[in-house]
């Protein structure tokens, strides 16, 4: 509020209206039903109108100055009215020729560059009468449902709006009860014709979330199937924002661009997620929000957005280190500012314990994408102290165990809990990725029985924590991460337990815990067949088949029968006999090749055989499919041999070489099955890649590579192409 507006309610020439003693409140917040706050008693401006960036006029002086309902659209008419009560007081003060009246009119009016930033970008440029914005406001309008539509997606999506918007916008230290409820609902209001494409695609995006959740199937009176609808919204906000770079110079094309992320987690598509995320990163940096200081002009559509453009990079930074660890990608940035002094001094111990995760995450990735050796622990011991001191550092209570009892699906207590859940999952996720290439390690590395450890209780506790949290909330759709992170720790398990049945010193740490380890897997099952059976969800029923494949493989192992894991070279057939008495388990991972469990001798990596020697005759058998579910399965685990011979890991842990086979050697499905798009979906890939990075790092450290036989066949390969 200006000095001069101060000046006038101080005045006793001025009709006051009269506000209950020891009130303070502006009209903009009664008008929003939300409290006043002021920061001091001597404030001007109150909390929420300096963050929407709104005049603050207190209900003292007449309402006709306070801002109109929608927004600053007749500023001008207002400052008009400002101005007329300035003069008519000045008049009756004779104050012709005081400074004070110069001085007065000087704040009453705002600068051109004040005046330009209260506007919409809509209406004081003219990027609205430019034909690319023009003819992306009129497709996405193409995409709405009919009006009742909107009005009933308004009102069903507040709330997933508000939650998705503040975790992704605001600070830890934001998200509080008062913050996440009711009186901070946004007002369901229908967007008018000349709205910018970049706030249509922001509500098409908030309303594609709302209908990808489980609720999103119980809303009622919708004239189109929500599939249909949802899938159509993210299109067009996609084609003609997200995706467009004439629309990416503002915050709010930013949040937009996040939202697509958010989306791309919640329906299951790792990937595309990413590939948001990593699209998110450029623009920020574009912005200037990966600089410190960060630039403070940086333009807005909507006046009254509240958003941090720190926690929106934190949070750009913290996503797209997390899915890199998860499908095996490098990240985008090694910045380590979201350590800053400034930022971390505001944030409660979750915000602190977020920005260190995720700066050790980016450790992590650096040593994955540098060759390393197994006996070259000093890496890995490093990160594992670090990863030690920020638990120590935490309070008592951070850790305790996950607690649902009397919370309510939706209410702010359970989004704070799930927060700090799925903080803790990906602090043993990160313990996992960090240990996983030696916990199948053989010889004398001092390090192997310690990673072996850690990646076993890492893995409990990942599963202790996914049965609690879906037995609170079987139908959630944004606990995606936490769902692949439970498969990850499940197979980690159960290879930790089969290979405990050929190696005595693992089996004499996990022998008397691998019943109640199998009881916990069976429970996590029992909550995986739930979501399959409420949600119809692919990417649980598939990963509760593989975890019962890996069950019934360790069972046998029990019983005394040894087994191996290597990668095939060579004929495979997917036939359901076992041949020999083996049984074994083929995995198809994409850009990797099979990877084969038999029954043989250790779990191990064996050496590629040369390519002469391959003999269809000696491949390998899998289980016989016990459900529809299984068959479907290993329909996507095959691959041909001739796809395999182009897939190839260096020794050791250097990183993989992929040499694409030429398309003499790949035909058919078979090259789709190696080779899935980036951008395929769920259906088509139902692991997103999870399981790529999974068993490159698990392979990293398995013994047997011969590397004078593995090179000598890199270089027959290459031959043979450049003669064919």
């Amino acid at each position: 509020m200006s000095s001069a507006v101060t000046e006038f309610y101080a005045s006793e020439a001025i009709e006051r209206r009269k506000v209950r003693k020891g009130t303070r409140s502006c009209w903009e917040c009664k008008r929003r039903k939300i409290r006043c706050i002021f920061a001091s008693p001597e404030a001007a401006t109150c909390i929420g109108c300096q963050r929407r960036r709104a005049p603050c006029v207190t209900q003292e002086l007449p309402e006709e100055l306070a801002p109109e309902k929608k927004g600053n659209r007749h500023l001008s008419d207002r400052i008009a009215k400002v101005e007329d009560f300035v003069k008519a007081y000045l008049a009756s003060k004779d104050a012709a020729g005081q400074p004070f009246g110069q001085q007065t009119r000087h704040d009453t009016l705002p600068s051109q560059d004040q005046a330009s930033y209260l506007t919409p970008l809509s209406a004081r440029t003219p990027l609205d009468d430019d034909h690319e914005t023009e003819t992306a406001r009129r497709h996405l309008w193409e995409a709405l449902p009919p009006e009742e539509d909107i009005r009933i997606l308004l009102q069903e999506s507040s709330i997933p709006a508000l939650y998705t918007e503040m975790v992704t916008t605001q600070p830890v230290s934001q998200l509080t009860r008062f913050s996440l409820g009711p009186a901070a609902y946004p007002r369901p209001e229908l967007p008018d014709k000349d709205a910018h494409p970049v706030m249509l695609a922001k509500m098409m995006l908030f309303f594609a979330i709302t209908l990808e959740s489980p609720t999103g199937k119980n809303i009622v009176g919708l004239s189109q199937p929500a599939v249909e609808m949802k899938h159509r919204l993210v299109a067009a906000a996609t084609r003609w924002v997200t995706t467009n770079p004439d629309m990416h110079k503002s915050l709010d094309c930013l949040i937009c661009i996040m939202l697509e992320g958010v989306y791309g987690i919640n329906s299951g598509n790792l990937r595309i997620s990413w590939a948001a995320h990593r699209r998110a990163m450029t623009v920020a940096q574009l912005l200037g929000l990966h600089r410190s200081p960060m630039p403070n002009n940086i333009q807005r559509i909507d006046p009254e957005l509240n958003a941090d453009p720190e926690a929106l990079w934190f949070r750009i930074v913290y996503m797209d280190r997390y899915l890199s660890l998860l499908l095996g990608l490098p990240q985008g940035t090694t910045d380590t500012n979201i350590l800053s002094h400034s930022v971390m001094q505001n944030e409660p111990p979750l915000g602190v314990f977020e920005r260190n995760l995720t700066v050790i995450a980016s450790r992590i990735l650096e040593r994955n994408e540098s060759p390393f050796a197994t006996s070259d622990f000093t890496t890995t011991a490093t990160i594992d102290s670090e990863l030690l001191a920020l638990s120590k550092s935490m309070p008592a209570s951070f850790w305790r165990p996950a607690f649902f009892h009397k919370l309510t699906l939706g209410a702010p207590d359970t989004l704070i809990e799930s927060l700090r859940l799925s903080a803790q999952v990906y602090y043993y996720g990160l313990l996992i990725q960090l240990h996983l290439p030696y916990m199948l390690t053989t010889g004398s590395n001092t390090g192997q029985g310690y990673s072996k450890l850690t990646c076993v209780n890492a893995s409990r506790e990942i599963m202790t924590r996914f049965i609690a949290h879906r037995t609170f909330n079987p139908v959630s759709s944004c606990s995606r991460p936490v769902d692949f992170f439970a498969l990850l720790a499940g197979m980690t398990l159960l290879l930790a337990l089969l290979d405990a049945h050929h190696n005595p010193e693992a089996a004499s740490f996990l022998a008397h815990q691998r019943f109640s380890d199998r009881a916990m897997l069976d429970q996590a099952l029992e909550r995986m067949d739930v979501i399959t059976d409420v949600n119809k969800d692919p990417v649980t029923e598939k990963s509760a088949a593989l975890i019962r494949r890996l069950m019934e493989i360790e069972a046998d192992a029990a019983e005394g029968n040894s087994y191996t894991t290597k990668s095939v070279i060579g004929g495979v057939d997917m036939g359901e006999s076992s041949r020999d008495g083996r049984v074994d388990l083929l995995l198809h991972i994409p850009y990797l090749g099979v990877i084969e469990i038999s029954r043989r001798g250790p779990v191990a990596r064996e050496p590629p055989p040369q390519r002469e020697q391959a003999d269809d005759s000696n491949g390998p058998f899998t289980f016989p499919p016990h459900s529809p579910a299984d068959e479907q399965m290993l329909s996507h685990l095959a691959v041909s041999s001739q796809t395999l011979n182009g897939y190839l890991s260096t020794p050791g842990f250097g990183h993989p070489v992929l040499q694409r086979p030429s398309q003499d050697h790949v035909s058919g499905p078979s090259q789709e099955a190696a080779h899935p798009a980036m951008t395929a979906d769920a259906n088509d890939w139902t692991f997103q890649g999870v399981d790529v990075a999974f068993f490159d790092g698990l392979m990293r450290g398995m013994p047997g590579i011969d590397p004078a036989l593995e090179q000598q066949w890199i270089e027959e390969h290459t031959q043979m192409e450049d003669d064919g």
